[in-house]
């Protein structure tokens, strides 16, 4: 039998501001889950980098488009899911690829290297009404 687990669902315009409100809800979720500092700061890190690549890159800073946060737990694990309104495919493998060939001062492909060494799982979906990234850590 499946195990339960809670969520909390935000959705909020493509603007950097909510950036910050989604670390807010973190460090909420980091003190009721008991994260320890070196955990929470590397899914505080990997959640600041995803959400402003959905912002930026997937919606284009576009204020008419719209990012879904889902952070869902149990006591084994925490999971974020973020869907931006991108509705090009993008190839998350080749931009997986070209972040391991990078290391953490290149300019670019930094935060995919990040939310790699930091989160114990990731995973990548591009469809038709946008790109979705899953990210989990064990708690």
């Amino acid at each position: 039998m499946p195990r339960h687990h809670d969520t909390v669902l935000l959705n909020f315009s493509s603007n950097l501001k909510f950036t910050e409100f989604s670390v807010l809800v973190m460090e909420y979720l980091g003190n009721l889950l008991q994260i320890d500092d070196e955990r929470f700061f590397q899914i505080e890190i990997a959640l600041r980098e995803v959400i402003n690549n959905a912002i930026v890159h997937g919606n284009r800073s576009n204020p008419k488009k719209r990012v879904d946060v889902r952070f869902s737990w149990n006591p084994d694990f925490l999971r974020i899911r973020i869907r931006d309104e991108n509705p090009e495919k993008v190839d998350f493998e080749r931009i997986t690829r070209e972040a391991g060939e990078k290391d953490v001062l290149s300019p670019s492909g930094r935060g995919m290297l990040l939310m790699q060494n930091y989160m114990d799982s990731l995973s990548f979906e591009s469809t038709a009404t946008g790109s979705v990234i899953t990210m989990e850590k064990r708690l």
